[in-house]
């Protein structure tokens, strides 16, 4: 069993660069958003905590985007 599961670690996973594989990323931004707004905030009042969640998430959402499409952008002008 701990062979098989150290195993899993020298085969990644491999993960597409199509679109439908870029929306993977969304759980990664919304738990990477509720672990950040939960060590920040030193009272956690449910309102305001989901707000902020979310804000943070869109924020993230959208640099991601940006980048992807900023990046995607300098490639095609590199290899054309």
């Amino acid at each position: 069993m701990m062979t098989a599961l150290l195993a899993a670690f020298t085969s990644p996973i491999h993960i597409g660069t199509d679109w439908v594989s870029m929306l993977w990323m969304f759980p990664l931004l919304a738990a990477i958003a509720i672990v950040y707004k939960t060590t920040k905030m030193r009272v956690l009042f449910w309102r305001r905590f989901i707000r902020e969640v979310l804000i943070l998430f869109a924020t993230l959402s959208g640099f991601m985007f940006a980048a992807i499409v900023v990046l995607n952008l300098v490639t095609w002008l590199a290899t054309s």
